[in-house]
């Protein structure tokens, strides 16, 4: 918490990341090397996690999504053609349903999560 004070202004959100996001150090071909020279068996990318930004091109999260905001690269697709390209490992993602953010899931949450309002709505 310190250093986010002294470093960012008060009125920062977590929207406002987004755009810090970059893809400066993202090299797929090099990853999927690296893990292939490790022993690995698999790589499992997570594409969303809870705050509902993807890791790929989506139609349902326009504006939060690693094509809008941040590196302007479909991560994702970037890293499974590597790792299917260069290695014999197996490419899994892991795609988190909820959204903390999203109305829906706060109605849920409003409720005690005895409503599937989000499950049903966001499919």
């Amino acid at each position: 918490v310190e250093y986010f004070e002294e470093n960012y202004r008060p009125d920062f959100t977590y929207a406002d990341l987004g755009p810090m996001f970059t893809n400066r150090f993202w090299n797929p071909e090099e990853w999927a090397d690296i893990f292939q020279a490790s022993g690995a068996k698999y790589v499992v990318l997570t594409t969303k996690h809870h705050e509902g930004y993807c890791m790929w091109p989506s139609k349902y999260s326009w504006n939060w999504n690693s094509m809008d905001v941040g590196p302007n690269r479909d991560l994702v697709g970037d890293l499974a053609d590597a790792v299917r390209s260069r290695t014999d490992l197996k490419f899994g993602t892991y795609h988190s349903l909820y959204e903390f953010f999203n109305p829906l899931y706060l109605d849920d949450e409003k409720h005690g999560f005895h409503t599937q309002t989000f499950q049903i709505g966001r499919a």
